[in-house]
């Protein structure tokens, strides 16, 4: 089994989320402090305006996260589709944490980190 620990300070993973709340945008910025390949999930610690650590995988109907510090989990779509995962996140959580962590998914997708 890979365990293999992606430090920050090595692969800064930097990310910029902008999202509408009413009739206002809002911006701000995170970073992934740390990626851990545990071979059949990922742990993932994120910074931004909250920092926490969340836990993705593959499993037979597709993929899935869990956020222990807030008590959730969910299918997730494909790591890049933040829409979708935005959308079911909101549902669970904070718009604002929701919309950071669909975020720093595609954007970890979109750079091939997982």
């Amino acid at each position: 089994m890979t365990n293999t620990k992606i430090s920050a300070s090595l692969y800064p993973v930097a990310f910029h989320c902008r999202e509408k709340f009413g009739r206002k945008y809002e911006e701000w910025d995170g970073y992934v402090k740390y990626i851990q390949n545990h071979g059949s999930h990922y742990e993932i610690h994120i910074e931004s305006r909250s920092g926490f650590i969340f836990i993705i995988g593959k499993y037979l109907n597709g993929g899935f996260i869990s956020i222990p510090a807030f008590g959730i989990g969910c299918d997730l779509a494909g790591y890049s589709d933040y829409f979708w995962n935005n959308e079911h996140l909101a549902r669970l959580m904070n718009p604002v944490d929701a919309a950071t962590v669909a975020e720093a998914l595609r954007t970890l997708s979109k750079n091939r980190y997982i």
